[in-house]
């Protein structure tokens, strides 16, 4: 099994006198690249057929789609502005004549 080395957030009980707010630390996780790979190629399908229908816009055709995806403490990959409050993300649509 090949493992990659991933920095994650672990949540803590929280701290007297924090109105019972979680709080988080970070750590280092050993993940398994065949679970991020399989994480990986799912989210590549799903992608895929979310913006099949948006391959022109007018004159004007797709030329480049950027996203930003972060890797969970269980090897899954999830677009950043969906998996955690706080965290803004956004996907950059580049269309060209």
């Amino acid at each position: 099994m090949s493992t990659i080395p991933v920095i994650v957030e672990r949540e803590t009980a929280p701290q007297p006198g924090t109105l019972g707010v979680l709080t988080s630390a970070t750590q280092i996780k050993e993940i398994d690249t065949d679970k991020i790979r399989q994480s990986l190629s799912k989210l590549s399908e799903q992608l895929s057929t979310l913006l099949q229908d948006i391959k022109q816009v007018g004159q004007f055709k797709l030329k480049e789609v950027q996203l930003q995806v972060e890797v969970t403490a269980e090897g899954g990959v999830a677009l950043i502005g969906v998996a955690k409050a706080g965290v803004s993300g956004a996907i950059t649509l580049t269309f060209a004549p």
